[in-house]
């Protein structure tokens, strides 16, 4: 059962949400994320928006990895950078049904 957590950030600086979010996937797979991986999205209510994507094997994984990240200060940084050109639109998490 895969989780994985969407955020959609808004952003005018496409070069800088790209920049940051490569240090990003570092840190995340660092910690035990199977992946991040970054969109835009071309049409429809949330256009021009970028969307981060993690995925995680397991809740226990997805817990330790927050866990982790709560702790880092590396990731704390870029966060707070993160903030400086980005607003956060929303944030969901989707669980994986084995079939």
């Amino acid at each position: 059962m895969a989780i994985v957590q969407f955020t959609r950030f808004k952003s005018d600086k496409p070069e800088e949400m790209i920049k940051t979010a490569k240090q990003a996937k570092a840190i995340f797979e660092k910690h035990g994320a199977e992946f991040l991986r970054l969109s835009r999205f071309h049409t429809g209510t949330w256009a021009g928006e970028f969307l981060v994507a993690t995925r995680y094997s397991s809740w226990e994984v997805y817990g330790k990895v927050q866990e982790a990240l709560a702790k880092d200060e590396a990731f704390a940084k870029l966060y707070a950078h993160t903030t400086t050109f980005a607003e956060l639109m929303g944030r969901n998490i989707a669980v994986g049904i084995d079939l």
